[in-house]
């Protein structure tokens, strides 16, 4: 029982980093196509979103 807990901890915690890892590429791709200001508030438009990436 107590190794099943281990391993599932271990899975989580695994996912949770690997979710960090992703949310952070987005956000530094988003910033640099300027779709995120220096507050993180997203401002989309499909055509700067063209000219930027």
């Amino acid at each position: 029982m107590e190794t099943n807990q281990v391993k599932l901890l271990a899975s989580l915690a695994k996912k949770i980093k690997s979710e960090r890892k992703e949310r952070a590429k987005v956000i530094a791709s988003l910033l640099v196509c300027q779709n995120l200001n220096k507050k993180r508030k997203l401002h989309w438009s499909l055509q700067s979103f063209k000219k930027s990436c």
